[in-house]
């Protein structure tokens, strides 16, 4: 069997970032943007958009900026603490700089204040471990924070890791609350791998059955051996902002677990609603 060869490092794909009239779009009336900013913004985005560092060259041509000017924004962020920069390759990466402002965004919100406590509470009384995702998108969720035990490496419990939907039981809850058209989530649905996946019809019932619960539960089809519960936090437009997601042994999690451990997330998600207002998180 022939041993795949990787692309030359020029011949790789790299991130590509929204384009300037979409990011005005974005600003709308709150005044006229800053270039320099935006572009420096660019910039972090492309950085963290890659799955391995960059040169200045590669940022400037996924940014779509001159390279003398990636080159003077990548600088400035080194010396900022916001890039790194490895001498040997030459190359960029975000540094971990950015937790920090990320840390300091979620404390002082009040969101954890409130969630945690109705994480443990979850996780002490059904015996599974409980994650709080925020809405990107309609194709991404980013996990927040997390209480309980991590079951296996491949359920990406890494804080400020995105991940792609639908998928599992918060994929179905997305669509079922959100507003992507059917066309746009069965390309999304191609796109992402499950242990069972099922097909397309299959997934539609099952969000269905979301909307018309209020939850979804995923009996190992996402994660082999896992149950997955997830419930909508939803702003007062009835718009998901965040995803509350339990997880247990399947094993640990028959029908009769199952069902008041829905109860009680459901619960905690109406709480959360709650505190969204008091929270500027809409």
């Amino acid at each position: 069997m022939p041993v795949p060869v990787a692309a030359p490092e020029a011949e790789r794909a790299l991130p590509t970032v929204p384009t300037k009239s979409a990011e005005i779009a974005q600003i709308g009336q709150l005044g006229k943007p800053v270039g320099a900013v935006v572009a420096a913004a660019k910039v972090l985005r492309v950085l963290h958009a890659s799955e391995r560092p960059l040169n200045a060259s590669e940022v400037a041509r996924a940014a779509g900026l001159h390279r003398g000017t990636a080159y003077n924004i990548l600088r400035t962020l080194q010396v900022e603490g916001f890039v790194g920069y490895d001498e040997v390759t030459r190359t960029y990466t975000v540094s971990l700089r950015i937790l920090e402002i990320a840390y300091g965004v979620l404390r002082r919100s009040g969101l954890l204040d409130i969630a945690r406590p109705l994480m443990h509470a979850v996780s002490d009384a059904h015996g599974v471990s409980v994650y709080l995702s925020k809405v990107l998108a309609p194709s991404s969720l980013l996990l927040l924070d997390w209480v309980g035990a991590a079951f296996r490496s491949d359920l990406y419990v890494t804080v400020g890791r995105p991940s792609p939907v639908p998928a599992g039981a918060s994929g179905i809850v997305m669509a079922a609350f959100g507003n992507s058209g059917e066309a746009e989530l069965e390309t999304k649905f191609s796109q992402v791998a499950w242990y069972q996946k099922p097909s397309f019809s299959e997934f539609l019932a099952r969000v269905t059955e979301a909307r018309q619960a209020g939850f979804a539960v995923d009996r190992g089809a996402m994660f082999q051996g896992i149950t997955l519960v997830s419930v909508p936090v939803l702003s007062s437009r009835w718009v998901p902002l965040l995803i509350l997601t339990a997880a247990g042994h399947s094993h640990d999690l028959e029908s009769d677990a199952v069902e008041p451990l829905c109860r009680a997330m459901q619960s905690a998600a109406a709480r959360l609603s709650e505190s969204v207002r008091l929270l500027r998180l809409e």
